[in-house]
């Protein structure tokens, strides 16, 4: 199942969402403003799609599943949020590490919500993945100062976050990944704008002619197109193939922050990305 492009098309999609933290370094704006940003010119981008492909958005699908569209959406928001505020207090390595934790969070929520069997050698990850977490944040070493300790939190808030939207998709029934991509940037558009007025966001951001290429960039590019070329991918694909292609976006995401922004990295947060990556 599945074939060479559909591969190169899940390797080119991870390596878009691997480059996400660098690129938000280059948007000097408030976090709930390119999330808004972000969800806005991505479902532009989804629906223009749709157009060219003479598809539309299954309304029917869409209105039985409001309820958890809707919920999904309001977790989405903080997720992204958390995500982009990990990313101001703290080196994208840390922040993205942080935020793969995700699978441990999934594990727990699942075996409490949806009553998954864990197993002990889900356990042994889950634990791994934290100490893991602990061994990236730097506090066994140096501690951490308020601020490093915000990315930190952040990073694990937003994937825990995630975990959750993972989580609500479950509950969905009979409509495909597109339709609930759809739906998912609308309500966090519908969200984040009077949400980013409220908060004084718009007052608050430098808008640059880099900022805003690299906002349209994040929305168009990273989300829009990138989710439509990786639903896709995923539907054609072993979950395995999916899975290890999968690493390519923290392991880029970790290796860019290092030699690309220059920010600092110990034997520490290598040993810690090794067991998150690795339990996960």
């Amino acid at each position: 199942m599945g074939n060479n492009r559909d591969r190169l098309q899940l390797i080119f999609t991870m390596m878009l969402f691997g480059t996400i933290g660098t690129l938000s370094r280059f948007i000097n704006m408030p976090s709930s403003l390119i999330c808004f940003g972000r969800a806005f010119f991505g479902v532009l981008i989804i629906l223009a799609v749709l157009a060219l492909r003479r598809e539309k958005p299954d309304a029917e699908a869409i209105k039985r599943n409001f309820g958890w569209l809707l919920l999904s959406s309001v977790f989405m928001c903080v997720n992204w949020i958390c995500q982009f505020e990990a990313f101001k207090y703290t080196t994208i390595a840390v922040s993205t590490l942080c935020y793969y934790m995700q699978p441990a969070f999934y594990i727990l929520a699942a075996a409490i919500v949806l009553k998954e069997k864990l197993s002990a050698r889900k356990l042994i990850c889950v634990i791994v993945a934290f100490c893991g977490m602990i061994l990236v944040s730097g506090v066994l070493q140096t501690g951490l100062h308020l601020g490093e300790l915000k990315g930190v939190l952040f990073g694990v808030a937003g994937g825990f976050f995630y975990a959750m939207v993972v989580l609500i998709n479950k509950y969905m029934k009979d409509i495909s990944p597109v339709n609930t991509t759809i739906m998912q940037l609308a309500l966090v558009s519908v969200i984040m704008l009077p949400y980013s007025a409220a908060t004084g966001a718009f007052g608050e951001a430098r808008v640059t002619t880099a900022g805003i290429i690299c906002l349209l960039v994040l929305g168009s590019l990273h989300t829009g197109i990138g989710y439509i070329i990786y639903f896709d991918a995923v539907n054609k694909l072993p979950a395995q193939t999916v899975g290890i292609l999968s690493y390519i976006d923290p392991v880029e995401a970790v290796l860019l922050s290092a030699f690309f922004l220059k920010e600092p990295m110990n034997i520490y947060t290598v040993i810690g990305a090794v067991m998150i990556l690795g339990a996960a």
